[in-house]
């Protein structure tokens, strides 16, 4: 009976044995959320912080994007009797009031009355596209076209002044601006030609003084080497004036050295190098015609010898290939001149122009290089 009771005490104390294990389950169990809770706990304070950077960053470029820096743009040298026009990078609309107002300096000029007025556009034209001249650099921009007629501004005897453009409008009810970058000039085209023919005849008169003063006929400067009048000669006089007068025109008119057009470079390099070649070979058939006894013949300056030619020995002759060259430099001058006064900038002569023009003052040195005295 001992025997079963220490049995049975041994068996009490195996199954208080097994019946304790369990129990640190129930300890470890309320530590357990803390131990699955910090990948919760702390991912949402490192998730924020990470995330909120990138979208405060984009929102930034997105509002950079959807409200660009405002620009005025207006053209410089724009003519008083055009339709002056003035961009501005944002679409206006009419209804927006906008109104363009000129400020300008007064160093010498007295201030006017009407300079604070504020003008009215006569087309307001949103969503356009314009190229401008940024730092050398071609850049194309959208925004609001708007024409205005300057017409009542007051130049007196100026050729042109020099204006700050400043646009207002008004935006959700707020009053907003546009100023332009630099200063611009407009101009006033009849008293630019008037000045400009006024120097220009000036520095004729003094040439014409200097060669008075040195006893010569003043026309001896459009003769050829054997007296007569020479076509060649007076096509690069001709020229020289007509193209002189234009730079010095955009001179007065934006205050800036005009670049000079390829084309015309090319036109007026053709013409010296014809009026070189001409008295040239013209002096060569002269001394040969002397050194072969002929007597030269002195002639009377005629506006007729622009179409004749002088073969020594022989009676004066019409040319037609006097004549074509003739007839295509009166046109080209006139179209050079009149649309260079009516657009306020030199003219870019058409490459197809200077080719006819070329070609006939090929077939007015043909007959001169190829025949002989």
């Amino acid at each position: 009976m001992v025997v079963c009771l220490v049995v049975i005490i041994t068996a009490s104390d195996i199954l208080a044995i097994e019946q304790t294990q369990p129990v640190p389950s129930p300890a470890v169990s309320p530590v357990a959320p803390p131990v699955t809770m910090p990948p919760v706990s702390t991912s949402p304070p490192t998730q924020p912080v990470v995330v909120a950077e990138p979208t405060s960053r984009s929102g930034a470029a997105a509002a950079a994007v959807s409200e660009p820096t405002l620009r005025l743009y207006m053209p410089d040298g724009q003519l008083k009797s055009h339709t002056i026009r003035v961009y501005v990078s944002r679409n206006i609309q009419p209804d927006q009031s906008p109104r363009l107002r000129l400020l300008r300096s007064h160093a010498v000029t007295k201030r006017a009355v009407d300079e604070a007025k504020l003008m009215e556009p006569g087309l307001v034209a949103p969503s356009q596209e314009w190229i401008e001249s940024v730092e050398g650099a071609q850049v194309r921009r959208t925004g609001t076209l708007l024409l205005f007629d300057l017409d009542e501004i007051p130049f007196g005897l100026r050729a042109m002044i020099r204006v700050l453009p400043v646009v207002s409008w008004t935006e959700g009810g707020t009053g907003r601006l546009a100023v332009g970058t630099s200063e611009v000039n407009v101009a006033n085209i009849v008293a630019a030609i008037c000045w400009t023919a006024a120097i220009v005849v000036l520095a004729l008169l003094v040439v014409i003084g200097l060669s008075w003063q040195a006893g010569s006929n003043q026309l001896l400067f459009l003769t050829g080497a054997n007296g007569h009048l020479s076509l060649a000669q007076t096509q690069v006089a001709c020229w020289t004036v007509a193209v002189g007068s234009v730079v010095l025109g955009y001179g007065l008119i934006r205050l800036e050295i005009p670049t000079i057009p390829p084309s015309l470079l090319v036109l007026m390099g053709a013409s010296l190098t014809t009026g070189g070649l001409g008295y040239f070979q013209d002096a060569q058939k002269q001394k040969s015609a002397v050194a072969a006894g002929m007597t030269p013949v002195q002639r009377a300056l005629t506006m007729r010898d622009l179409v004749r030619v002088f073969t020594p020995g022989q009676q004066p002759e019409l040319s037609l290939a006097k004549a074509q060259m003739l007839f295509w430099t009166l046109l080209l001058l006139v179209l050079f001149i009149s649309k260079s006064i009516l657009d306020g900038a030199i003219w870019e002569v058409p490459w197809p122009l200077v080719a006819l023009m070329g070609f006939s003052q090929a077939s007015y040195l043909a007959p001169k290089l190829i025949s002989q005295p």
